[in-house]
């Protein structure tokens, strides 16, 4: 397998793993009843901020890792 998608592979299952434990905080913080409705709010919308970001790392990715998967097919079939 190419090293590059590898390396490409490795980055983007860092990436679904980050979301997903920010995605496990953002339910803490939804359900944690101790918190200041305010302090709440700051939480959740940064946590929400972090995994759009990721999700938005986790899309550029998935193309880039598409593209390049067909360069390097079309590349091996000539």
């Amino acid at each position: 397998m190419n090293t590059k998608i590898k390396f490409l592979e490795i980055i983007l299952s860092d990436l679904i793993s980050k979301r997903d434990t920010v995605e496990l905080e953002l339910n803490r913080v939804l359900n944690d009843d101790d918190l200041r409705t305010e302090d709440k709010k700051y939480e959740f919308d940064k946590l929400l901020s972090d995994i759009t970001e990721t999700n938005n790392k986790i899309q550029m990715l998935s193309e880039y890792m598409s593209t390049f998967n067909s360069v390097d097919i079309n590349n091996n079939n000539e």
